[in-house]
């Protein structure tokens, strides 16, 4: 090889080695990569000073955005529309945007090596709207992950991480909030809706009223949560928005919507329209979830949302008025009083939990059945209105009512009454409230417990002793089956251990008599048998309830020389047990089916186990 050949190959190498440092690799340096600057600290950026972003792109598939903080120190968008946005996306973006560092700064005189004569994105970052932005250009890549940057009033270039290529690449899509609707549910006052019905809500301190076409209560909860629920209601898909959204109106059903409402609070005006169904992607039945377009009134966009928002919004004048056909403090009630006719119930409070019932005996009320009573007329609500005008009351059966309840509230004049009419074809029954105009009609289940009466009200509990007061217990069994038709036997109690005296004498197994005495204790009838308002006397024959020949008899002695004899008979049209007390024949009451088996053990089985 010849000394010239030499020179110039070395030439090469020394022009291609200075290129590479003059252009790609960064020198070493004596600060760590942690000390290198951001641009946050060099520009005087810090995140939460900036007032206002544009981002422009020399790709014409992504759109010009501008965003700026509104009144609220809310991100919004205003170019290439006006929508909220994303606070906590654009928050992102600005971070690692100005948190970036710089690696390398280089002086340099043609720009366009670098793509900085054409940026790939430019972003302009305002402190104040008043001022000037500081606009940042972000050119080519280069290596080690590094991209080409430039302040725009300066001279020099820099190199940052080449990530703020993906991480400025933004749609409005990307940083636009998805809420359908931004607003606050507590603060709205008014709700309109316009189709697929007209009518009109305020709301007036804590609770919510129908004002058209008709002035009445409307159903305060209901509303809440039709509220709370659109207010989390994401968007699917933005679909058009802008110039856009004209040509888009037919074909998505949004010339014509099926479901329209606006509502309010002090300061704006919100609304949607719902359209059509959007087409489904493919022929085949899909599990995907379906959606429909939606319009948003004060923003002007149409965007797809879940099909949920029209079982959300597809609401009648009947689905929000309130109703609620008896409005009283349950909990402050001290008396109740159940009338047909002549006949009358009478409940009083005896204590919290404790009610009694004022008949011949004073027999103490079922805890339960009064809590049922107090709820359940309470929160009783109509199926129907009948009339907003208490005309022909006689035609319901509310003139006189067929039956009415009445509770006395503490510190309350006069009682709340609820009038009970005719039952319907429906399976409900015509009934009002004493101080109102208006007829409803509600399920039969709560009026046909209250027609029970007494039957359903008093106490169910069959027994009152303790585990330690029976002396002696008496079983038989006349069932019919060959387990156990004809079994009978005697326990006699010794100190503290049972003993069997008939059909054989010897110890009993104790477990055995005490688990038939813990049934005993626990036992409640499922209800009572008998004339509603008439102290329970009933005149069933016992053929009917078979007492003439009880499937179980079970007689217990007490210390205190009371004897109590259940007998259980036949089973009735529910699958239910007629069982009495012998001696309180006529007042029969009806046992769940489970309970019977727990009744039944073997002789076999209450002998006691002999010690190994």
């Amino acid at each position: 090889m010849s000394f010239r050949t030499t020179l110039i190959i070395i030439i090469i190498l020394i022009g291609i080695t200075a290129t590479y440092f003059l252009f790609f690799n960064e020198p070493a340096e004596n600060t760590s990569k942690d000390d290198k600057p951001r641009i946050a600290e060099t520009y005087d950026l810090p995140r939460e000073d900036i007032q206002k972003v544009r981002l422009s792109y020399a790709d014409a598939a992504y759109q010009t955005m501008t965003i700026e903080k509104n009144s609220d120190n809310i991100w919004q968008l205003t170019t290439p529309f006006v929508t909220d946005a994303n606070s906590a996306r654009v928050n992102e973006m600005l971070d690692d945007f100005v948190n970036k560092r710089i690696r390398q700064t280089l002086e340099v005189s043609e720009y366009d090596k670098y793509g900085l004569e054409t940026p790939t994105i430019k972003i302009e970052l305002w402190k104040s709207k008043e001022s000037s932005p500081k606009t940042f250009l972000i050119g080519k890549k280069g290596i080690n992950y590094s991209v080409y940057t430039k302040e725009k009033s300066e001279a020099h270039i820099f190199l940052i991480e080449s990530s703020a290529l993906d991480d400025l690449s933004k749609s409005p899509t990307d940083l636009r909030d998805k809420s359908l609707i931004k607003f606050n549910p507590n603060s709205i006052i008014e709700i309109q809706f316009q189709k697929p019905e007209a009518f009109s809500c305020q709301k007036d301190g804590d609770i919510w009223k129908m004002t058209h076409p008709l002035s009445m209560n409307a159903d305060t909860e209901e509303i809440e949560y039709i509220l709370s629920e659109l207010h989390a209601l994401q968007v699917s898909t933005f679909e058009a928005d802008g110039e856009n959204v004209t040509p888009l109106l037919e074909k998505s059903g949004l010339e014509k919507p099926r479901i329209q409402l606006t509502f309010k609070d002090e300061n704006k005006e919100y609304g949607l329209g719902i359209g059509a169904p959007v087409p489904s992607t493919s022929d085949e039945d899909s599990a995907e979830t379906e959606s429909v377009y939606v319009q948003s009134v004060h923003q002007g966009g149409i965007y797809t949302v879940t099909d949920d928002i029209i079982r959300l919004l597809n609401k009648s004048m009947f689905d929000l008025r309130d109703k609620r056909v008896l409005d009283f403090q349950r909990g402050d009630t001290t008396k109740f009083e159940i009338q047909r006719g002549m006949q009358k119930i009478v409940g009083i409070k005896l204590d919290k939990d404790t009610w009694q019932l004022q008949n011949t005996q004073k027999t103490l009320a079922d805890s339960q059945a009064v809590s049922d009573l107090l709820f359940g007329v309470d929160s009783l609500k109509a199926v129907a209105f009948v009339t907003d005008s208490a005309e022909n009351l006689a035609l319901y059966g509310l003139e006189p009512p067929m039956m009415q309840v009445l509770f006395t509230i503490r510190g309350e004049d006069k009682p709340a009454v609820l009038l009970i009419g005719n039952n319907t074809k429906e399976n409900s029954v015509y009934v009002k409230a004493n101080n109102s105009e208006q007829i409803t009609r509600v399920k039969r289940d709560l009026i046909d417990k209250i027609a029970k009466g007494e039957m359903w009200l008093r106490n169910k509990q069959i027994f009152k002793f303790s585990i330690d007061d029976p002396i002696r217990v008496t079983v038989k069994y006349n069932d019919g089956s060959q387990e156990y038709n004809g079994v009978q036997f005697t326990c006699q109690r010794l100190g503290t251990n049972w003993r069997l005296t008939s059909p054989v004498q010897e110890n009993a197994n104790n477990a055995e008599v005490n688990a038939i005495l813990y049934e005993l204790i626990d036992l409640k009838a499922v209800e009572f048998v008998g004339e509603p308002f008439g102290g329970g006397k009933n005149e069933l024959s016992d053929a009917t309830t078979g007492f003439n020949s009880p499937q179980i008899q079970i007689t217990v002695e007490l210390r205190v020389q009371k004897v109590f004899t259940l007998q259980v008979g036949k089973v009735d049209p529910l699958g239910r047990y007629y069982a009495r007390l012998q001696n309180k024949p006529d007042q029969i009451f009806l046992l769940d089916a489970e309970i019977i088996p727990k009744l039944k053990t073997k002789v076999e089985w209450l002998r006691a186990k002999e010690e190994e």
